[in-house]
């Protein structure tokens, strides 16, 4: 069966993206309502989310009667990062143990042994911070790590990003009181009421379509055509894929990750995959509105996102759709010409157009599944994936993907209001040079944490052995893992053998580097704010919900990302692309 038309793909994607993106964005608005200190109010034909309410607070109270959550105990950004890190420090030291001692552990029928210390270390950090960048094949995972640890590990730590918006939300609704509200119980309301149901939900659309879901075994043995026997892992697929996409988590059972048919089985799950990632992230930025009460505003923002998002994909949808220069025919004497793209490494089910899609809402979130192999894309289709990463992912990851956004929009805030000369501000909420220290710091620290392990790995062998490509797709593969890393995204260009100390130990101190300092910035910017006044906007102020702050946020992202990583991209895709240098590539 043929693929239908790139365009048709790419409308039919993008017009049901922005539908769920409003409705799910008015779903998460009302999760956190309250928490957010707004007054959020529901649209007339979404008052039936109110009947949900009742059977999430019981749950909600049980957990916080076992757990001594007390939902009232307010906190100041200080006490609200504090406990980001233990949280999170608990989940590391439970990671790296199952990890590191998992061959002695129940449910492991498949004769998996523990990883090295510091492949553990890795692969803790990497899971711990929401990135699920591996450095192993997931088959060599045990049943018991992958429910019991892994599993755990993907509702906590995207629920850890979900409870900074409300706090977030707090800084522009409160008044001088410097209160953020409660960390943990802001985790219990976001795993309960947003990754719980989306992730049940798409776990029986897989199963409906045939993906795997068991928990007891972990192999099948099979007859093959040839008279031999293949040892096959199963596993607990469908539910760790919900997961793994809804949450921006990305590392999967299988080493083929998404391009398996036990975790992604058909044309439709495929969809269904492709649009949770951006549609997890961008609601945020919609219910962001909504807190503020501005929806509007929230119209505005996903829209310069969205655009973006749009662009990338369509460039490369462009990279992959066509032929692969080493495929042409008048150039190279060939006698059959690649009519139908470049499917080098692609699932025929899926083709390039799922692929590249796919692949652009990898990239554009912090979401690291793959279904295609991303070191057999073109230049033009690299270049697009690179391009995302260098805007911090465009939408970034769930919770904290829409604080990253608004260090870009305070940023374009700042510009703009100093450009017409009007005093800085924010929602009402003064800019002055306590937050803007910290926006900067969040802003630069991805390529800082980037660029200068590059520039070390580009000149040592530490770095350069792992490299399976020589010339600019070689530095592409450097690069991709670094930026994948640091901005908590967890794909890989592969090609690159990643599972040695030096990388396993610089990635593993990237992903923890590119999470937690700037959630801290963040934080400290909220506890500046929640004790400002709230101003009310003037005759002549700068307009946030206008087409000309839409296009100059665009401009602000566009040029930070394009300035700081250019000539990094000129010595990788860029300098591929110009020369011409596509090639059938190992990996």
């Amino acid at each position: 069966m043929a693929n239908p038309h790139p365009l048709l793909e790419y409308t039919v994607f993008f017009g049901l993206a922005a539908v769920l993106i409003y409705v799910v964005g008015e779903y998460l608005a009302w999760v956190y309502r309250d928490e957010a200190n707004s007054s959020h109010s529901l649209p007339r034909h979404f008052a039936w989310f109110e009947r949900l309410d009742g059977v999430f607070s019981r749950i909600e109270s049980a957990i916080h009667r076992i757990t001594g959550i007390d939902p009232d105990r307010e906190m100041n950004w200080k006490q609200y990062g504090l406990a980001v890190l233990v949280f999170n420090a608990i989940i590391w030291v439970w990671l790296y143990a199952v990890l590191f001692f998992q061959h002695g552990l129940p449910m492991n029928y498949v004769g998996v042994d523990g990883q090295s210390w510091d492949l553990a270390y890795h692969t803790a950090s990497s899971f711990t911070t929401n990135t699920n960048q591996q450095h192993y094949s997931g088959e060599t995972l045990s049943v018991f790590t992958h429910t019991f640890a892994i599993g755990i590990a993907m509702f906590l730590t995207p629920a850890t990003g979900l409870a900074l918006m409300p706090a977030f939300a707090r800084a522009f609704n409160n008044e001088e009181n410097g209160l953020l509200g409660n960390f943990y119980a802001n985790v219990v309301r976001g795993a309960v009421r947003f990754l719980l149901p989306f992730a049940l939900l798409i776990a029986v659309i897989l199963m409906s379509q045939g993906s795997v879901q068991t928990i007891l075994s972990g192999q099948l043995s099979a007859n093959t055509l040839t008279m031999g026997v293949q040892d096959i892992r199963i596993g607990p697929h469908a539910g760790i894929e919900a997961i793994k996409m809804w949450g921006t988590n990305g590392g999967g059972i299988n080493g083929a990750n998404a391009a398996t048919a036990f975790e992604n089985p058909t044309p439709f799950s495929n969809l269904v995959l492709t649009l949770a990632m951006p549609v997890s992230t961008f609601c945020a930025i919609y219910a962001w509105g909504v807190w503020v009460g501005k929806r509007t505003h929230g119209v505005v923002l996903v829209a310069a996102f969205f655009l973006i998002f749009m662009a990338l994909t369509g460039a490369g949808i462009a990279g992959e759709t066509g032929a692969n220069p080493a495929m042409d025919v008048e150039a190279n004497g060939l006698s059959v010409d690649q009519e139908v793209g470049n499917m080098e490494s692609k699932e025929t089910r899926f083709g390039p157009t799922g692929s590249a899609i796919w692949g652009l809402s990898t990239t554009s979130t912090t979401n690291g599944g793959v279904n295609s192999m991303h070191n057999s894309w073109t230049a033009m289709g690299t270049l697009s994936l690179l391009f995302a990463f260098a805007m911090n992912n465009v939408s970034n990851g769930v919770g904290t993907g829409l604080l990253n956004i608004l260090m870009f929009v305070m940023l374009t805030a700042f510009i703009g209001a100093l450009m017409i000369g009007r005093r800085p501000q924010y929602l009402g909420k003064k800019l002055e040079w306590q937050e803007i220290r910290y926006v900067f710091l969040a802003v630069l620290w991805l390529p800082l944490v980037v660029l200068i392990p590059q520039a070390h790995a580009s000149i040592s062998s530490l770095g350069t052995e792992a490299i399976a490509n020589p010339g600019f797709r070689g530095f592409s593969e450097m690069l991709y893992e670094f930026m994948s890393a640091t901005a908590n995204n967890g794909s890989g260009l592969e090609g690159l053998g990643d599972n040695t100390p030096y990388w396993n130990v610089v990635n593993g101190t990237q992903t923890m580097l590119g999470r937690y300092v700037p959630i801290l910035a963040q934080l400290a910017i909220a506890g500046s704010l929640a004790q400002k006044k709230i101003s009310p906007e003037g005759e002549g102020a700068l307009d946030t919900e206008s087409p000309a702050f839409l296009f100059l946020l665009i401009g602000v992202i566009t040029i930070i990302g394009a300035l700081t990583f250019l000539p990094a991209l000129v010595f990788g895709p860029i300098g591929e692309l110009f020369s011409g240098a596509d090639i059938f590539l190992e990996g």
